[in-house]
């Protein structure tokens, strides 16, 4: 039986993943890298919607620095940086496609007809774009600070839930919350950027060991790792 889009999908994006084990040994400025980087996004474009904030969000990811000269050690650290980024992203999207399937121009352009509502929402609404099969929905704003705040507290509601964390690590992930939410309420040159880097990864580390809430939790994700890259680049890291 041939495989069908999504199988394909998924297939080729693994071989990005696996492909990534090895240039990720490399730096952003060898051939091999540059040819992952734009086959990876090149195969984002194809099955996501230019709308996805998964898309942007690898977009978005720094492999090299603005910063010149550059301090000791300085890229290795923001291309090892971003390799991890880009295969949380990679593996969210490989995830996505196996729950809703590839983003088609078809699918784009279906009619509402059929109780179908066609819909242009900002990232606060992101759970409708989910829970809405029959609906065309175009996300965006996936980080600016209402949606972060949103998807904060929709993570905490999860979190709270959660049958496999223990009670510290849930109390753990609410502080951690608390303290983004502070600082997403400041603007950008405000903000203490490396409590967002420190807190967004104690939020993303447990949420990974929540198995319970995992596809739950997916569609909140991805502004937690806009925000930390903001973050490092805030900081030059």
């Amino acid at each position: 039986m041939p495989e069908s889009l999504d199988q394909k999908a998924v297939r080729l994006l693994n071989e990005q993943l696996a492909e990534l084990d090895t240039v990720r040994g490399l730096n952003c400025e060898m051939p091999q890298f540059k040819a992952w980087h734009q086959s990876t996004e090149s195969l984002l474009r194809r099955f996501l919607s230019p709308t996805s904030p998964h898309l942007q969000g690898f977009i978005d990811i720094s492999f090299w620095s603005q910063i010149y000269p550059a301090p000791p050690g300085h890229d290795r650290r923001l291309f090892v940086n971003g390799c991890g980024t880009a295969q949380a992203l990679v593996k969210a999207v490989i995830r996505e496609i196996e729950n809703f399937g590839v983003h088609t121009e078809q699918q784009a352009a279906k009619p509402a007809g059929r109780g179908g509502v066609n819909q242009t929402i900002h990232a606060h609404t992101v759970n409708q774009a989910i829970a809405n099969d029959d609906s065309t929905q175009h996300i965006g704003h996936i980080g600016d600070a209402t949606a972060i705040g949103f998807g904060l507290e929709e993570i905490r509601g999860l979190l709270e839930k959660s049958t496999i964390l223990s009670p510290e690590q849930v109390r753990e992930s609410l502080v951690a919350i608390d303290a983004l939410t502070l600082q997403i309420q400041k603007t950008e040159h405000q903000r203490n950027w490396k409590s967002v880097l420190h807190n967004g990864e104690v939020v993303l580390t447990i949420a990974d060991k929540a198995t319970d809430l995992g596809r739950k939790l997916m569609p909140y994700l991805p502004a937690i790792y806009l925000l930390m890259e903001r973050g490092k680049h805030a900081l030059g890291i």
